[in-house]
């Protein structure tokens, strides 16, 4: 016994070894993935985690900076962010190292203020009308150069706006990590002019605005929005990531409601979110106004939570985000322009004026400039030809494009990495590499053979705007509509016809009594039983007076049946009470078999009548080709006579 135990305790320990170490995992198909941080993980309910993180990192996989941290690039330790904590809001910064200031800070350390030195609630407030406060006003945003804006004129209020009334608009669906769940069903309705998300998962689901609601936003800073939405089923209580904004390293996120509330079932209700952190602002955390104009003039997401809980729907309807354009129209008198200090220029001192330069090309927009020196090389003012771009660590080299030809790329503020523009059709991502919804091939040749992306041939039975309804590699089609299935949708399921693999199959509706089966051929016509015609088999060409025969005929087999039955369940084990019980049984079984002789004789008849039917059509088709014959002859006479 002891003995026993000590197996069961040293197996134990070995498991627990197992578990720990990374580089002898029992758990070989999860690799424990710490980005080269660490070298042990844990097992919980979610799969494994990282343990002891190096690097001043944390996360389940090493895969952050602790606060007060961020990282300079790939592969590299995280360094101290080194925020003024008079000056910043907290010890945290981005990732290009610019920390979070209070209202009127500057400088990438929140360590300046324009006019006087930081007090504790930062300096003096300089702000830019609102268009719906009257008399509030929003702090200034001019990539951290400045602090003094005022009023632009010449831009009219524009709203980006998705009704639903042609299509989804490009709105897709996904879970919070961009991932799309197989059990999800997304589609447009144009009959309610909205779009609908049904789940079977408990993860939620969200709704990814298009890309007419992202990229630079800045002019929709203090504006609303706006969107119509209705949940169906599932729990519907609101969390604080209801709403997500992501962009330029940062996030935010809001709630539908009181957290300790349920939303209504089957009600549209409209909701509306103003984009800032002024008071009264729903979204967390609460970011400094130029980290929150920060966030929309680089805005990648949009996310709107869709589902809540298994089986949950939801309808989007009337979205609605109000920026600002130039040209005529009501004035959008929030707008602003930037009063820039030397060295920069432009309505938000975006740009390096003559005589100076970017110090740190990759930061973009919010790069200091410095003076050019008899070595410096203003990266601003010699654009790099088409399909090429500037090498954020060389900025006298031109860089070719990893992109198709004829694709320019850019580099995104804060990133390293250039992005293409406008990929061909057909493809998607970063380097326009990957095969977009609809679309099948290997355009990098990553499987053997590079193939380019061509669109998924399923006869027009798949809807391109569903993840998943075409393999992306093999081009077979696997969410087929339309009642078809096969590998291009080419053929009907069971029950089904069409004439062309391009048509929608219809039902066959097959006679149940006239019809051998529910199956039809490519016309739509049924297969018959003798004594039936139609093209459903639903047209019966026995005499009236068959009629009453065959109904007492199906009547005579209903009662055999349930005499079948009664004897069937005396045969386990059943005896009679008594002999008159079965002197019973014996005259009903005797009145079964007279029944069976009735049956027998009755179909005989029938076998009967349906020859002598066929011998009457006979003899009818011979008198009808023997009058067919008299009427021919008394023409042929009648002509003879008359000449």
């Amino acid at each position: 016994m002891n003995m026993k135990s000590g197996w069961i305790s040293l197996c134990g320990l070995l498991a627990a070894v197992c578990t720990v170490q990374s580089t002898y995992t029992y758990y070989s198909i999860l690799r424990c993935d710490c980005n080269g941080r660490s070298r042990y993980c844990l097992r919980d309910a979610f799969g494994l985690h990282c343990v002891d993180c190096q690097g001043n990192t944390e996360g389940r996989h090493c895969e952050r900076c602790k606060d007060g941290f961020y990282l300079q690039g790939a592969g590299l330790s995280c360094t101290r962010c080194h925020c003024n904590p008079t000056g910043s809001v907290s010890s945290r910064c981005d990732s290009r190292g610019r920390c979070s200031c209070k209202d009127g800070v500057t400088g990438e350390k929140c360590d300046r203020c324009r006019d006087g030195p930081i007090v504790p609630n930062g300096c003096s407030r300089s702000r830019q009308p609102r268009e719906d406060s009257g008399s509030l006003s929003l702090p200034c945003f001019c990539y951290g150069h400045s602090s003094q804006c005022s009023p632009r004129s010449g831009y009219s209020v524009h709203a980006i706006t998705s009704n639903f009334a042609t299509g989804p608009d490009g709105w897709k669906t996904a879970t919070a990590q961009g991932v799309t769940p197989d059990d999800v069903h997304f589609r447009w309705s144009p009959k309610h002019q909205d779009v609908e998300v049904i789940s079977k998962n408990s993860l939620p689901v969200y709704l990814y605005a298009p890309a007419p609601y992202l990229g630079n936003q800045l002019l929709s800073y203090g504006q609303n929005f706006s969107f119509s939405l209705r949940l169906d089923r599932g729990v519907r209580h609101p969390s604080t990531n209801d709403v997500i904004l992501e962009g330029a390293g940062l996030r935010v996120s809001a709630s539908l409601g009181d957290l300790r509330s349920i939303v209504p079932c089957g009600q549209k209700i409209s909701y509306s979110f103003r984009l800032d952190e002024q008071h009264g602002s729903r979204w967390r955390p609460r970011l400094s106004s130029f980290d929150f104009q920060t966030l929309l003039q680089n805005l990648t997401a949009i996310k709107i939570r869709a589902t809540f809980g298994e089986n949950g729907r939801g309808y989007l309807d009337n979205v609605k985000l109000v920026s600002a354009q130039r040209g005529d129209g009501s004035p959008a008198r929030w707008v602003q322009t930037c009063s820039c200090p030397q060295g920069y220029e432009g309505e938000f001192c975006e740009r390096c004026s003559d005589g100076f330069t970017h110090k740190n090309p990759a930061d973009g927009a919010f790069s200091t400039c410095e003076p050019c020196t008899r070595d410096c090389y203003p990266a601003d003012e010699t654009p790099c030809s088409e399909g090429f771009y500037r090498d954020p660590w060389q900025p006298r080299t031109c860089v070719k494009c990893p992109c198709p030809d004829g694709v320019s790329c850019s580099l995104p503020a804060g990133s390293l990495q250039p992005r293409c523009e406008r990929c061909p059709t057909g493809t998607t991502g970063p380097h326009c590499k990957v095969c977009q919804e609809g679309f099948y091939g290997d355009p990098t040749g990553s499987a053997g053979i590079q193939r380019p992306c061509m669109p998924c041939k399923c006869n027009g039975h798949i809807d391109v705007t569903v993840a998943g309804s075409c393999d992306r590699s093999s081009g077979e089609c696997l969410k087929c509509l339309n009642n078809t299935k096969g590998r291009s949708c080419e053929a009907c399921v069971r029950g089904f016809y069409h004439s062309r693999t391009t048509d929608a199959c219809r039902p066959c509706d097959c006679d149940v009594q006239g019809s051998e089966s529910q199956q039809c051929d490519d016309s739509g016509r049924c297969r018959c039983r003798p004594g039936f015609e139609g093209l459903r088999c639903q047209q019966s060409n026995c005499p009236a007076c068959f009629g009453p025969i065959k109904a007492k005929m199906e009547a005579y087999a209903a009662k055999l049946k349930e005499l079948e039955t009664l004897f069937s369940d005396m045969d386990g084990g059943f005896q009679p009470a008594n002999r008159e019980m079965e002197a019973s049984l014996r005259a009903a079984q005797d009145a079964v078999e007279d029944m069976q002789s009735s049956i027998k004789r009755l179909a005989d008849l029938e076998k009967d009548l349906q020859s002598r039917l066929s011998s009457i059509s006979r003899s009818q088709l011979a008198d009808g080709q023997d009058i067919q014959f008299i009427a021919e002859a008394a023409v042929d006479i009648k002509q003879r006579q008359q000449t």
